[in-house]
């Protein structure tokens, strides 16, 4: 009897333990998805696939059967009235991929469905309500034109097997007069692109759109911006980059795509029904005569401080300098980008810097990594460089770079500051393969928390870890862990 008290307490504590430490312990339905992405925006597959995960304390879950529900509103969902498509129950294990079946789903509309399940656990209720947007369906339906400059401007820009070409600056502005209800944003710019709606990034992809072949096809995104558009005046303003669109290393005519371009459209929506398009045409402003003067994914990236434009992406800037955009010829077919974008995975801090006694500081970030160098916190001189050489090792003797296997690859970072201060910054167009990196322009030793290296891959979820007793074994894995990672822009 004793020892049956003590089993018996013993399995409340843990009992309690469990509640106490947040575990469920009930059945749930997670980790929904749309195309194997989570509340996509701009999909064009026509017939979409729900995917999801159940989860439960116990073990031997099996899914007995699902129901799916699709609205064009959260509250058609959860009244379950005028739906699009009710799936009713259907007898099956499958929780991956499982394809839309209900009426023809409209250009440019939101939808939002859930998932009921059963397990032999029992039945689980309604998950909770997640969302997807068609992109443009039809080509008809893209009324902006394709728009940039095709031409060298700037001193030293050349295209031959060291290609140098500064960033196109563009900028809209338009008035938005009415109660806004939602604002979408269809946009491609060739090679990279960073976009602004007053003066604000609009999300966090590195590069914008992922390469592809480009004269066969084209990615573009879409973006919800509602959030972003003020009542009357406002501004978007787009920094083309080379990418891997503008002359990379070759001299043969079917390789070259050409200079940078952009094509972009903005649906506003208001509360009253009506639309209002803003589209890339000749009305837009460019300049090729910012601060980001050289920008190449093998030869870095130059920033002159002295040429930047303060409040460009925002309203009210004046740009009477800037030339009107011309309308340039269209790439490939224009296609919703299928997978998610790259962006910054994660922040590693440097481990030591070294004197090298004539100017030059090796920093060494402990790890492989792929991506850039920020800049945190540097004193600099006005018109003085600061560059910043990449490699992945060292020349045996530990004070100089081993540059050999990059070829003619110039990986250099520049910045170049308008005044005495402390400056802070990193690269918009370009990243790179490294673990040291060779720092000259500076007048003292930085310390290590001035920099830290930012990680870019595509946005891949870290599932799981390994470890094990054998510190080789564990390298190996940590090896590929980073190799895999490092290697990931848009395709394997």
């Amino acid at each position: 009897m004793y020892m049956k008290k003590i089993v018996l307490l013993l399995m409340t504590v843990l009992s309690v333990g469990l509640v106490s430490c947040g575990l469920r312990p009930q059945v749930e339905v997670t980790n929904l998805k749309v195309e194997m992405q989570t509340n996509p925006e701009g999909i064009d597959v026509l017939r979409p696939h729900f995917s999801w995960q159940i989860t439960s304390q116990k073990p031997d879950l099996i899914q007995k059967s699902y129901q799916i529900q699709v609205a064009e509103s959260p509250e058609s969902l959860q009244k379950a009235t005028n739906l699009i498509w009710d799936s009713g129950i259907v007898t099956s294990d499958q929780s991956v991929y499982v394809p839309y079946g209900g009426k023809e789903l409209v250009s440019g509309k939101p939808y939002y469905w859930r998932v009921l399940v059963e397990t032999n656990q029992g039945k689980i209720k309604w998950s909770e309500t997640a969302h997807w947007s068609m992109g443009l369906l039809d080509s008809t339906e893209w009324k902006a034109q394709w728009i940039g400059l095709d031409s060298l401007t700037n001193p030293g820009e050349t295209m031959d097997k060291n290609p140098r070409l500064s960033a196109r600056y563009l900028r809209k502005d338009f008035e938005a007069l009415k109660p806004i209800k939602r604002a979408m944003l269809y946009i491609c710019g060739l090679g990279s692109s960073k976009t602004f709606i007053n003066g604000k990034t609009i999300g966090d992809d590195i590069f914008g759109t992922m390469v592809s072949w480009f004269k066969t096809r084209v990615y573009y995104k879409t973006y919800d911006v509602t959030d972003l558009i003020s009542m009357n005046k406002n501004t978007i303003g787009v920094i083309l980059g080379s990418g891997r669109y503008f002359n990379l290393r070759t001299n043969t005519p079917e390789d070259i795509y050409g200079f940078p371009k952009l094509i972009a459209q903005l649906d506003i929506e208001y509360e009253d029904g009506s639309h209002n398009n803003i589209l890339t045409d000749d009305s837009w402003k460019l300049t090729t005569h910012g601060p980001i003067v050289a920008n190449n994914e093998y030869d870095g990236e130059e920033y002159d401080a002295r040429l930047e434009m303060p409040g460009w992406n925002d309203t009210g800037f004046n740009d009477s300098a800037w030339q009107s955009a011309k309308i340039v010829s269209a790439p490939g077919k224009l296609c919703s980008q299928p997978n998610p974008g790259l962006s910054i995975q994660e922040e590693i801090n440097p481990k030591s810097v070294k004197d090298c006694g004539d100017g030059r500081y090796i920093l060494d970030m402990g790890q492989n990594m792929v991506g850039w160098l920020a800049v945190k916190q540097i004193p600099a001189k006005k018109g003085k460089p600061i560059t910043m050489r990449f490699a992945e090792t060292l020349t045996p003797k530990g004070d100089s770079l081993y540059l050999a296997n990059l070829r003619h690859a110039k990986v250099t970072d520049i910045y170049t500051p308008a005044v005495d201060t402390i400056f802070s910054w990193e690269p918009t167009f370009v990243y790179h393969g490294f673990r040291f990196v060779e720092i000259t322009g500076l007048d003292a030793q930085p310390s290590l928390d001035a920099f830290v290296g930012k990680v870019i891959y595509d946005k891949m979820e870290t599932t799981g870890s390994f470890t094990s007793s054998n510190d080789i074994v564990n390298q190996i894995f940590k090896n590929a862990y980073w190799g895999i990672r490092g290697n990931y822009r848009g395709m394997p």
